[in-house]
């Protein structure tokens, strides 16, 4: 009924929601922000079966949920070096920009212990194992994507007090 109001520093795309993935080798987790990237939520895992199904699925996914931003978790080493998965998320990553085109941020941010954060969480509200292994890799992205929006609040939330 009201127009969405809009302060002068604010994008237009800040309405959109914002992807998170854990990329897997079989499985890639997803999860989704609110309109206003304030929460994430577990939303679905899709299979890695091959380069091209998992970019159009991803692609459906971005234009059904009016998705402006996708998180794309990225596991560095200890050491700070990359990794064999690295690598191939390094590929995932470009054919994801030629399938989503300027439109879409993305954004990389380091998940080096997403998976373990997602494994405590999910034994802590006492899932079964087999649940467990169901869920785990939307749960990870989740913990990747609400750090990540967490961290971008608290960068807005600094340039305001400076």
């Amino acid at each position: 009924m009201f127009p969405k109001r809009r302060g002068p520093s604010m994008p237009d795309n800040i309405s959109k929601k914002a992807l998170g993935i854990d990329f897997g080798l079989k499985r890639i987790g997803l999860s989704l922000s609110d309109d206003t990237r304030t929460i994430a939520f577990p939303f679905k895992y899709i299979l890695n079966e091959s380069l091209n199904k998992t970019l159009s699925e991803l692609k459906k996914i971005i234009d059904e949920e009016n998705i402006g931003l996708i998180v794309i978790g990225m596991p560095i080493g200890l050491k700070g070096k990359q990794t064999e998965i690295s690598v191939k998320i390094g590929e995932f990553i470009r054919g994801l920009k030629e399938k989503t085109g300027e439109e879409t941020e993305i954004a990389v941010y380091d998940e080096r212990f997403s998976s373990v954060q997602a494994q405590k969480s999910l034994i802590e509200q006492n899932i079964k194992r087999k649940k467990r292994k169901e869920k785990i890799d939307s749960v990870a992205s989740t913990f990747i994507l609400q750090s990540y929006l967490d961290r971008q609040k608290n960068r807005q939330g600094k340039k305001i007090f400076e």
